[in-house]
């Protein structure tokens, strides 16, 4: 089932700071759940896969930097939303030349068995990056953080 709403982009309320899309419907009637629900969502014409997630006000997804470069609409602003459950399982794709760099550390393996959205935050983290310096300086921080727990 496909849901179509116009949604306007809001602050989470509580600790976290984030900007924030809330889905209209009930999502324990719709989905079965009060829980997480991974989602694929279009967002005035881009594609993305996303989790929504619960809160007191209701299930939203977190408005992030990747949405935000694609749409260019900023708190306040009203999104329109096409939503739908994935079904499949989600894979964490790891782009070569970060796979390479853990490789060469000798710490994919604990990179590997870390969570998938652990894993996820932290290749976002590094490809949010807009110099390749940042990139760089990400990865080494990664490797040494992975090197740490090791």
């Amino acid at each position: 089932m496909v849901y179509e709403f116009d949604s306007e982009i809001k602050m989470l309320e509580g600790k976290m700071k984030w900007k924030v899309v809330y889905f209209p419907y009930s999502v324990s009637d719709i989905f079965n759940t009060n829980g997480r629900v991974a989602i694929k969502i279009m967002v005035d014409g881009h594609e993305f896969d996303h989790t929504l997630l619960p809160s007191k006000n209701g299930h939203y997804f977190v408005y992030n930097e990747f949405i935000r470069r694609a749409v260019h609409k900023e708190l306040g602003d009203n999104l329109h939303v096409v939503l739908k459950k994935c079904e499949e399982n989600r894979s964490v794709a790891l782009p070569d030349y970060i796979s390479k760099n853990l490789e060469d550390h000798h710490i994919l393996n604990t990179f590997l068995i870390q969570p998938d959205y652990i894993k996820r935050e932290q290749i976002n983290y590094i490809e949010l990056a807009k110099k390749e310096e940042t990139k760089n300086n990400r990865i080494l921080a990664l490797i040494n953080k992975l090197k740490n727990q090791g």
